[in-house]
């Protein structure tokens, strides 16, 4: 009897443990599983699911970054603190101001100039102007600065209003000398006040602007939507009427919400591409036809809308252009641009080998970057998620030496100047093991589908390359010392003729080589219908007002012109042609008022200043 007790107590006991064993097994395995979900939230995935966000579709409205702030508030305080959060501003603020607390002049003897950057009545005024032998005022032009463009990383640069539209000013203020210069473009020739801020740019630097299409440099009234003025939350999630109106409710814990686009969940190539849109440069980013620089929509690939690309560099420039990444920085030459920021990375072998893990997102931290103080140690720690402490080969002591410490980014992804913008450094984003490094063999290939050219932000390497697209590249291209892609050109350009021959882009190509030609009237026929098509640009204008010229027909040319300075009042050249061809058609009076309203809106213009008054010294008086 107590034999069969006992036996009968083990098999209970027996049971208990194999009861109790399966479920510490259940409960480890759960514990695992939630380990790994927990790790994986917050980080960007190698290759995550594909996740159709909603509000990618072109018909979701934006709500404006305040919508975002009454549930986000922490979040979007820090980033309103961001260089991308304070890109653009008015230029009144007090902290621009103090930037001119006393007038500061600036003369430029290449240009026998002087600008000046003063106060008055709480607001900030650049001018330009000129002086005689004896000192007396030649010209002078001023203006009311509206907004400031830039963070401080580099620098700041202003921005007028204009008889309606947005204008650079020629001084820009820079933040590593701290002083005044000629703003970016100025050193080569004097554009006084009228340089449009087109839209192209002005998106990059503030997120929402309003542009009027075809029209250069002008901007609804207010310019920007929501009244915003620095880089939108919307401009890397996406618009964000869905997601307010349903403010993340029945979206399941760790499930993802749909309704708004998150950067980290996206894939590598879809993530890139949203920084991708203004921190990759090339020799020419040509808009897909029919697309605008406000269309695209983060989560959907940038080449949707633009198309972004470089000349290749040849083998046997190999030599040329690896002394290039060490001499000093000279405009034009081999070296890749410190603004070509995405395709540097792809240089390197870091990004490379990591299997797509290595992406924008990896290392920038958008909403609340480092700090001066701590930036080396942070990207260290982003380094150290692939290598670690021994794969450096400098000693720790020395390395804890230099200023600032243990610096992985300040040996291998160095600051450098940049060709052609003064008073600029910009981080080099091809990670390289030292200093100095030669290019990889990778730096020299060239796609076969696109002779003469690497398209940069190809989303699908089988896709098929647009053949306007690349008309349109070629075109920009050669004339950037690349002469060498003109036969491609024109045998593309016939290409097009034949396939897409009611293409606003190839009808005004075709036009502009028939004016080059001295066919006057096959270049009128193909301009013309290339503005009937929508191609209401200043050169499409200018080719057809010079072919009319030629042509006899003078009275047409000047209809030209004044339609094509509708669209762009600040075009030099569509303004002197004006007024040549009412000198042609013996119209003295109009011609006399284009000419003044030419040194109204150009007084920099020298030669335009001594041609008015000389025509008005020669005026008979008026009774």
């Amino acid at each position: 009897m107590r034999s069969s007790n006992l036996v009968a107590r083990r098999c209970r006991v027996c049971q208990y443990n194999r009861f109790m064993r399966g479920i510490t097994r259940c409960l480890s395995i759960t514990l695992t599983l939630c380990l790994f979900a927990l790790a994986a939230i917050g980080q960007p995935s190698e290759h995550p699911p594909a996740i159709r966000y909603r509000n990618t579709d072109p018909a979701v409205p934006y709500s404006g970054s305040r919508s975002c702030s009454a549930c986000h508030a922490r979040l979007a305080a820090a980033y309103r603190k961001t260089p991308m959060g304070s890109s653009m501003a008015p230029a009144n603020r007090p902290e621009e101001l103090a930037r001119a607390r006393q007038p500061v002049t600036i003369f430029k003897g290449e240009f026998d100039r002087y600008f000046r950057v003063f106060q008055k009545g709480g607001d900030l005024y650049q001018s330009e102007y000129q002086l005689d032998a004896a000192g007396k005022t030649v010209f002078e032009a001023t203006h009311k600065l509206e907004y400031v463009i830039g963070a401080g990383m580099h620098g700041y640069t202003y921005v007028i209003k204009r008889e309606g539209r947005l204008l650079e000013a020629p001084l820009s203020y820079y933040s590593r000398p701290a002083n005044w210069d000629l703003s970016p473009g100025y050193e080569d020739a004097d554009l006084g006040f009228n340089r449009p801020v087109l839209s192209g740019c002005l998106v990059c630097h503030n997120g929402q602007p309003v542009a009027v299409a075809n029209h250069e440099g002008q901007y609804g009234d207010p310019p920007f939507r929501f009244g915003e003025c620095a880089i939108s939350c919307e401009a890397c999630h996406g618009a964000g009427s869905i997601h307010v109106r349903e403010g993340g409710h029945g979206v399941a814990r760790g499930a993802v919400d749909t309704s708004i686009v998150n950067p980290l969940r996206l894939p590598a190539r879809l993530s890139d591409d949203i920084c991708m849109d203004c921190h990759q440069g090339g020799h020419s980013r040509v808009l897909v036809p029919g697309k605008d620089y406000m269309d695209f929509r983060p989560g959907t690939p940038l080449d949707e809308v633009a198309a972004i690309f470089r000349v290749p560099l040849k083998p046997e420039q190999r030599e040329k252009a690896d002394k290039a990444l060490t001499g000093p920085p000279i405009r034009f030459s081999l070296e890749m641009p410190g603004w070509w920021e995405n395709s540097a990375m792809q240089m390197s072998r870091c990004y490379r080998e990591s299997g797509g893990k290595l992406r924008c997102v990896t290392c920038h931290k958008i909403h609340t970057p480092p700090t001066r103080a701590t930036k080396a140690a942070f990207y260290r720690d982003k380094c150290l998620t692939c290598h670690n402490e021994r794969s450096c080969s400098i000693p720790l002591a020395q390395r804890m030496a230099k200023t600032p410490a243990n610096d992985c980014v300040g040996c291998h992804m160095p600051k450098r100047p940049v060709g052609g913008i003064a008073h600029t450094a910009l981080t080099i984003h091809r990670i390289v093991r030292r200093p100095g490094q030669p290019l990889p063999d990778y730096a020299f290939d060239e796609p076969a589908d696109v002779p003469g050219l690497v398209y940069l932000n190809r989303s699908d390497p089988s896709k098929p390359v647009s053949p306007v697209e690349q008309l349109a590249a070629y075109g920009e291209i050669m004339q950037q010392q690349h002469p060498e892609l003109e036969v491609r050109y024109n045998s593309l350009l016939d290409e097009l003729s034949r396939s897409h021959p009611e293409e606003p882009t190839v009808l005004a190509a075709l036009g502009r080589r028939a004016l080059v030609g001295k066919e006057y009237e096959k270049a009128i026929e193909y301009l013309s219908k290339a503005l009937e098509r929508g191609s209401e640009d200043t050169t499409t204008f200018l080719d057809l007002g010079q072919a009319l010229s030629a042509a006899g027909r003078h009275a047409e040319a000047a209809a030209i012109f004044e339609r094509g300075i509708e669209v762009s009042p600040f075009a030099p050249d569509l303004q002197k042609s004006l007024a040549l061809e009412y000198i042609t058609l013996k119209q003295y009076s109009r011609a006399h008022e284009v000419m003044q309203r030419y040194v109204e809106l150009f007084p920099e213009d020298s030669f335009m200043r001594g041609l008015l008054a000389k025509t008005e010294a020669s005026a008979p008086p008026t009774r």
